[in-house]
């Protein structure tokens, strides 16, 4: 099975690379960090410019350093920008019928799913390297240009980079999940986008105006919006702008990985069950 649910994701790749949309949103993911980097450095011009930019930007900015701040950055665009290939990915096959005809061919519902969540696990990774490097060189060129020209710091932690980069892509899966798990009960990918993305947009609201409750507080920690900012933690004295103390980080894993394997998990089941209509020319 494992080497079909491989072959599967190779083809998917295959077709999926022929589509517009991949390839704007990983511009759109280079693009964004690079605009909140220089929206960051940019703000104060002349005598106060080198200090804001070796001041409070000078440690996230320096090589390697700046790859950690460019995953935590490119993670919170990519969330948005992954639920929307995910409900893509997935309900296109739906209204274009192509759907039925790989299952007719004998390909198992299950490894063709399990393909699909694989290419979009391996994309959202690829999507968050592109945006921390996008933000790293943004980071040197203003070390270099708006500082004294030192961009590397004094010591490389690539196991800090290391773990990041794992932090960062398994905040994106309990999205993909969710869009996934849309995207099979609708069958339509306007839709799914739809929903996952009032989902994400009504959560960040509700967050914020219901944490002036106490009794919310205990609520939110099982929500994936504040699970995954207490996931991801803070290094180096970086801040989220977030209405309370964020929750534990081994409680904040245990609650993204109940998403993943609840919504994962009834994706899959909705997809072995339902029947598969033909193209709805969606």
């Amino acid at each position: 099975m494992t080497t079909q649910v491989l072959s599967l994701t190779r083809w998917e790749w295959y077709k999926l690379r022929r589509r517009w949309m991949p390839w704007i949103l990983l511009a759109i993911i280079a693009a964004l960090p690079q605009l909140s980097l220089w929206g960051s450095v940019s703000g104060s011009f002349g005598s106060e410019t080198e200090q804001a930019v070796r001041g409070a930007d000078g440690t996230r900015l320096l090589f390697p350093n700046s790859v950690v701040g460019g995953l935590l950055v490119a993670q919170v665009y990519g969330i948005v920008l992954i639920m929307i290939l995910a409900a893509s990915l997935l309900g296109t096959d739906y209204g274009w019928g192509t759907l039925r005809t790989v299952l007719s061919r004998g390909t198992g519902r299950w490894p063709f799913l399990a393909s699909k969540l694989l290419l979009l696990a391996l994309l959202g990774a690829a999507g968050l390297f592109v945006g921390a490097a996008a933000w790293a060189v943004g980071g040197a060129i203003a070390m270099v240009t708006l500082g004294d020209g030192t961009w590397l710091a004094e010591s490389a932690d690539w196991i800090e980079v290391v773990k990041w980069s794992g932090k960062a892509a398994f905040g994106l899966f309990p999205y993909i999940a969710l869009a996934a798990c849309v995207a099979v009960l609708t069958s339509s990918s306007g839709a799914a986008i739809g929903i996952a993305l009032s989902y994400y947009m009504v959560e960040s609201i509700l967050v914020g105006v219901l944490f002036n409750f106490d009794w919310f507080e205990r609520v939110a920690e099982f929500l994936i919006g504040p699970a995954g900012y207490g996931w991801m933690g803070l290094p180096g004295g970086m801040t989220f702008s977030y209405p309370a103390e964020l929750p534990d980080a081994a409680q904040s894993f245990v609650v993204l990985l109940g998403y993943v394997l609840v919504l994962g998990g009834a994706a899959f089941w909705l997809f072995q069950r339902r029947d598969i209509a033909g193209a709805r020319g969606e």
